[in-house]
């Protein structure tokens, strides 16, 4: 089974509000955007929020009618992305490779996940990390086979798995995509546009 991490646990500190609540041209809100896209391709989903966000756990709970997407609180969010993604491991070790994606990446396209999981399957004897990229720019989400849980685990900081992946480049597939939503993060209020 694999399965999708989304991380949504940072402060929103660049966009000046909660930006995962913003609602998009689709009438969705940003986070659950990214959630729809998620389970439409995955077999699981876990949304990773902040320490306390109990009440958006509820909201979105009710809003996403899907039993395949779990919320989990991450005990160590206010530490940093890296912290609440190592949290957020401990929970999926049954699953044989985990995709990463950000919930402030809601134009990433079920099309360019349903690319990397094939991907990994044509690859997976090789332990890959498969990494979309848009001209040549390296994007999100980000495939790791299970063999590389235990460094994410241990990650700390904010950098997100970014060590883990240039510690084993020989092991990165670049999977060159046409979606512009790979590269495409929402962290002030002017992204939103165009």
């Amino acid at each position: 089974m694999i399965g999708g991490i989304i991380l949504a646990a940072g402060s929103s500190r660049r966009f000046g509000d909660d930006k995962r609540k913003v609602v998009l041209a689709s009438g969705q809100m940003m986070l659950e955007e990214t959630i729809h896209k998620a389970a439409s391709v995955l077999d699981k989903v876990l949304v990773v929020l902040r320490f306390g966000d109990r009440e958006l756990a509820n909201s979105l709970g009710a809003r996403i009618d899907n039993s395949s997407v779990a919320y989990f609180l991450a005990p160590d969010s206010a530490k940093g992305m890296a912290h609440s993604l190592a949290n957020a491991m401990h929970r999926v070790h049954d699953w044989e490779a985990a995709l990463i994606l950000l919930g402030d990446m809601p134009f990433v396209q079920a099309e360019t996940i349903e690319s990397i999981l094939g991907a990994y399957e044509f690859r997976k004897t090789r332990q890959p990390i498969v990494v979309p990229c848009k001209d040549g720019v390296m994007g999100h989400p980000v495939l790791f086979a299970q063999h590389y849980y235990p460094e994410i685990e241990a990650l700390t900081g904010d950098r997100g798995a970014r060590p883990v992946i240039d510690a084993h480049e020989d092991h990165v597939y670049r999977l060159a995509v046409a979606d512009p939503g790979v590269i495409r993060d929402i962290d002030t209020p002017g992204d939103l546009g165009g």
